[in-house]
């Protein structure tokens, strides 16, 4: 787990009345969930203690199942998701609960944004964010819990082809374990059936920055064909590399701590060409393609647009 204050919380019993905990990884969440589950409802059954709420649920239905004595067991579980999505009107109701919990309900409220400051209640609040330079980190561990040890070379290359998306990285990690693989080096990355490339989302990206409209395709129909990446993986490391090269822009031209020289020493070149509305562009078309991809059932076909509008920079209506 990413929080051991929260690990260590959980290892000692989760004995608190209300819980926050916030991260923009919704698998992060549900991690943290799990473990809370398993340690609550330990003494007793969870058919009869165990309830869970989201932003679409009635406030005060919220409100009457934290409220209800627990049945055969030491404590209720009671859990909010999606806090960040409340309304006013909702919080408002909750109010009078949340400053007072009952002491047997342990209430979880789950959010991707931290709690605001003008919420005084008194929760405990953990944070599972995870930054960029500790991905490296967290998934060589997320790797051995899954049975699968990964050399620093085969955690370089998976990021690179991936880019820092946690979610993709997961789905791959899952692909490695589930192959049997015991201990992976890049090599193992490059020449696995679920990450094998002749080309890597970032050789993608260039030939877009660079406007090289024959050589883009042709890297797409390389990376379609035998489903060597599905098109979701090409969107999200897309995202992920044309963020970089914007972050990249902003900074004018400084060098982020963890981006790698290779990436640098390519992206930099093209910096003096690129405007604010080109990226503005960019991240419409990003968002549209994943859209189309989720709603067309043709994603082959949505990508290729997405190519055609990304090498059009600067000629967009």
């Amino acid at each position: 787990m990413l929080n051991k204050a929260l690990q260590k919380e959980i290892e000692s019993g989760v004995s608190s009345p209300l819980y926050f905990l916030w991260s923009d990884e919704s698998c992060f969440l549900d991690e943290a969930l799990a473990g809370i589950v398993k340690t609550v409802m330990a003494s007793g059954p969870a058919d009869f203690n165990y309830d869970v709420f989201d932003s679409s649920s009635r406030p005060q239905e919220i409100v009457d199942a934290a409220l209800t004595l627990p049945v055969m067991a030491m404590r209720r579980l009671v859990v909010l998701k999606d806090f960040h999505e409340l309304n006013a009107s909702a919080v408002q109701v909750l109010t009078p609960y949340l400053d007072g919990p009952s002491a047997t309900t342990c209430m979880v409220v789950l959010s991707k944004n931290a709690p605001r400051a003008a919420l005084k209640f008194n929760w405990k609040v953990y944070s599972l964010n995870i930054k960029e330079w500790d991905i490296p980190a967290w998934l060589r561990n997320y790797a051995a819990g899954k049975g699968v040890k990964m050399s620093a070379d085969a955690v370089e290359m998976l990021i690179e082809f991936v880019g820092h998306d946690v979610g993709l990285l997961i789905s791959e990690v899952e692909k490695l374990a589930l192959s049997g693989s015991g201990t992976v080096t890049g090599k193992d990355i490059i020449s696995s059936t679920s990450t094998m490339r002749k080309y890597t989302s970032f050789d993608l990206l260039d030939t877009l920055i660079a406007g090289q409209n024959t050589r883009a395709f042709r890297i797409l129909n390389t990376m379609l064909s035998g489903n060597a990446f599905d098109a979701p993986v090409i969107l999200g490391t897309l995202n992920w590399h044309f963020k970089q090269f914007y972050t990249l822009w902003r900074n004018n031209g400084q060098r982020p701590a963890k981006m790698r020289e290779k990436t640098y020493r390519t992206l930099v070149k093209y910096l003096p060409s690129y405007k604010e509305d080109d990226f503005y562009r960019i991240f419409r078309s990003l968002h549209e393609a994943d859209l189309g991809i989720k709603t067309t059932g043709r994603p082959g076909l949505v990508l290729e647009v997405l190519l055609i509008r990304l090498l059009q920079k600067g000629v967009w209506n």
